[in-house]
């Protein structure tokens, strides 16, 4: 999606038909972590002024608080974003002339008779060739190497016996090994429970649960069946 998240902006891109533009990953993760703490700050408004019978005030503070401490990281991962400036943008920017690179139009100047690269062979084209394509097929095909965010959830599930559930802090702590992206905005080494929420949820259609733990207390988890779910979607 590369309109911004709403539904008159949704009905506008389907009506004029904008050219298709290549959304930035890093403006998305901002409006992705806003869209967040609009919804927290939601849940917390209406869970002060319900009124909820079969709950005790006991349940109803400590959902509470859970909410609290998760509107506070999210307020604090948008802080991060938008104090951090956007690689993308750098990335297409040319390179500063270095202190050596030769001026517009000054040709080198060798030395006719120099022989200091006779050592040194050209690699034949066809054997470089090869030698690329196996290293990216290797790659690609490393069986350590999850497909998705939601495989890789799935590996920590199968891990620990195919359970139910798993907490979302149990994820992360297993995620953060891998290698690679998570998503096109984030590492799994940069991931944190607010983070894996938000791929899992708006990427993959898997909400988060918050199952009893044998103390009767509430944790934040996610469910081995909606991560099956979301592989056969």
């Amino acid at each position: 999606m590369t309109q911004f998240p709403t539904l008159i902006d949704q009905i506008a891109a389907a009506v004029l038909a904008p050219a298709e533009v290549t959304e930035n990953p890093h403006h998305r993760a901002i409006l992705d972590v806003f869209g967040e703490t609009q919804e927290l700050d939601r849940q917390l408004a209406e869970l002060a002024a319900a009124s909820l019978p079969g709950v005790s005030t006991g349940e109803q503070l400590d959902t509470l608080t859970d909410l609290l401490v998760e509107r506070m990281a999210a307020g604090a991962e948008l802080s991060a974003l938008l104090s951090t400036s956007c690689c993308c943008a750098a990335a297409y920017e040319p390179d500063p002339p270095g202190e050596y690179d030769p001026a517009e139009g000054d040709e080198p100047d060798f030395d006719p008779d120099f022989d200091g690269f006779g050592g040194f062979e050209d690699p034949e084209g066809d054997e470089f060739d090869d030698l690329h394509e196996e290293a990216v097929e290797d790659f690609l095909s490393c069986p350590s190497r999850p497909q998705t965010i939601v495989h890789a959830c799935l590996d920590v599930f199968d891990d620990h016996g195919s359970p139910e559930y798993v907490s979302s802090a149990e994820l992360v702590e297993r995620l953060r090994g891998l290698p690679g992206h998570a998503d096109p905005r984030w590492r799994y080494a940069d991931l944190n429970t607010l983070r894996l929420s938000l791929i899992l949820r708006r990427s993959h259609g898997v909400p988060s649960h918050r199952p009893r733990a044998a103390d009767g207390s509430r944790y934040r988890a996610f469910r081995r069946a909606d991560l099956l779910g979301a592989l056969a979607d």
